[in-house]
């Protein structure tokens, strides 16, 4: 690797480095929304920063910086966890940033104990994501993915999937809207978690910041959305 190279992939690993405070605030985030399913908070971002700034946003990247949702996940990687990162073409860069960053190995998403999908995932590769089983249920899979946007009211945004929740740390149902993610993608997840307590928990990060989370324990029911 070429001194450039190397300068290069440092520039990406500090991009998708929080810092100790920062990495603080995201897993107090990270724990909120997932015993809250369906409702919204923000993470990757400084204090004093608001939610709106940031126009002209790439897909869950904040304007100078890395991925938002590769930032959430490297407070949460380290070296006892496998990881996979799915990125569209051109972008294995922050997948380097991940694991040179936090000393996570790398791992197929079939056996990955946390994946980060930068891309839409297929559903395929969420219904082959790890469970665990009812006597290990921790070893199932820990989903990051990148969305384009995230509201509790559906309003009439195009192309969004509306998903109906219920569950403990629900009271009666939730509505969320997801952008940027397919419906089947959700089906998959649905049917990866119906033999709870084994299941896949997930955290849907939209380049803004907002977060929400999907735990196991979380019924999904889809209102619409295009496959």
């Amino acid at each position: 690797m070429t001194v450039t190279a190397v300068q290069g992939i440092g520039v990406h690993v500090r991009a998708v480095t929080p810092t100790a405070a920062q990495a603080q605030a995201d897993f107090r985030a990270l724990l909120n929304v997932l015993s809250r399913p369906g409702m919204l908070d923000v993470v990757g971002r400084d204090e004093g920063r608001g939610r709106d700034e940031g126009p002209g946003e790439r897909r869950g990247e904040r304007r100078g910086e890395g991925p938002v949702a590769l930032a959430v996940a490297a407070g949460l990687a380290d070296v006892e966890v496998p990881t996979a990162v799915l990125t569209a073409p051109g972008d294995e860069h922050w997948a380097r940033a991940l694991h040179l960053g936090t000393s996570a190995p790398p791992a197929p998403p079939e056996r990955a104990r946390m994946v980060v999908a930068l891309r839409p995932p297929a559903a395929a590769e969420v219904a082959g994501l790890t469970r665990g089983d009812a006597m290990h249920p921790e070893l199932g899979t820990r989903l990051v993915v990148a969305v384009d946007g995230l509201a509790q009211d559906s309003g009439n945004v195009p192309g969004a999937v509306v998903l109906t929740l219920s569950g403990p740390g629900v009271p009666g149902t939730r509505r969320l809207c997801v952008t940027g993610l397919p419906r089947d993608v959700f089906e998959a997840l649905a049917a990866a978690n119906a033999g709870f307590p084994a299941g896949v928990d997930t955290f849907l990060v939209a380049g803004d910041g907002t977060v929400a989370g999907l735990p196991r324990s979380t019924r999904i029911e889809i209102e619409n959305g295009d496959h």
